[in-house]
């Protein structure tokens, strides 16, 4: 999609409704929430951010609630938790070329789980937010996606993530679609830790250069998504991402060179090449262009995010030393 006029076509609009201003919704007492994939990458920032806040938060591991599972999800509903306010998912599938083959497994935690956990939140009156992704767009834009662009995810990890988006809203018309995009954080896998690992050992550095996204770090995320909660925002879908668009090899150039001065204190030489994706071609197909525009969820108050430089200063810091 080259245009610039977005076009409504996958329904999701018709579930969403424009949310009052912050400033009069603030919660009355500290929430209690449920932390699904706490103990992942972002997860865990969620659970830190969500806890200084005063809020009553429990993460189960993954072995304690699986969302593939109907027991797991059945223990939620039946209040083995207690009695909630909020479900938040941060629990996913993200290995986005092994869901080209894996689509089964990929679909039950991606798509049905998130439908399940709104149908739980739905039964018991509590609210649910639910991550999401820029995979669910094409790619094609020349402009920001926003809310109201349409989806046309040309992987089938986009596919398993839009399916849980619909599911989540079709199950639970409240339900807070928050889609992020090149999210990183030091509490797991991720790309500036991978790339800077590398970098430390010496190895040659191959970085593609004509895919353009939001990176978005785990903390600034957390906080965003502690503000939609906190502020009971109305259901529908919100991009929450990183307010710059930069290519992976801008992305990794930075990254190097924030850890370099910040952490290692020493001038040492820094070498990316610049490749395209023909150059590294990759089972899944990544959109090529997917910058998320955040006006919506600014427009609540919400402060924006945190630019990239700063956040990966942030990042860098709470890494060790020798990755």
């Amino acid at each position: 999609m080259k245009e610039n006029e977005p076009k409504e076509t996958d329904g999701l609009e018709s579930l969403q409704t424009e949310p009052e201003s912050v400033a009069t919704l603030t919660a009355p007492r500290p929430q209690r929430v449920l932390v699904v994939g706490g103990a992942g990458m972002l997860g865990s920032d969620v659970v830190i951010e969500f806890q200084k806040r005063g809020w009553e938060v429990q993460a189960p591991t993954e072995d304690e609630l699986d969302l593939t599972k109907a027991y797991d999800i059945e223990k939620i509903r039946i209040r083995d938790y207690g009695n909630l306010d909020w479900i938040v998912n941060c629990a996913a599938y993200t290995a986005v070329d092994k869901a080209e083959e894996e689509f089964f497994q990929a679909s039950a935690v991606n798509g049905v789980g998130p439908g399940a956990l709104a149908v739980v939140c739905e039964k018991n009156e509590w609210r649910f937010l639910h991550v999401s992704t820029d995979f669910v767009f094409d790619g094609e834009s020349e402009t920001p996606y926003t809310e109201r662009h349409a989806t046309s995810p040309q992987c089938k990890y986009g596919v398993t993530k839009l399916m849980g988006e619909r599911n989540a809203l079709a199950m639970h018309k409240r339900s807070i679609i928050a889609r992020t995009a090149w999210l990183y954080g030091p509490n797991g896998k991720c790309f500036p830790r991978t790339i800077i690992k590398a970098w430390t050992e010496g190895k040659d550095l191959k970085v593609v250069g004509d895919q353009t996204g939001s990176p978005t770090y785990t903390g600034d995320l957390a906080r965003v998504m502690g503000d939609l909660v906190q502020n009971d925002v109305e259901g529908g879908v919100y991009h929450t991402a990183g307010p710059d668009a930069m290519t992976w090899h801008q992305f990794a150039c930075l990254a190097i060179e924030t850890y370099r001065d910040a952490v290692l204190g020493k001038q040492l030489e820094i070498s990316v090449e610049q490749v395209t994706t023909a150059d590294w071609p990759t089972p899944a197909k990544r959109p090529k262009y997917s910058v998320l525009n955040c006006d919506k969820v600014n427009g609540l108050g919400i402060q924006p995010m945190r630019s990239t430089g700063s956040a990966l200063l942030s990042f860098c810091k709470r890494l060790p030393r020798i990755l």
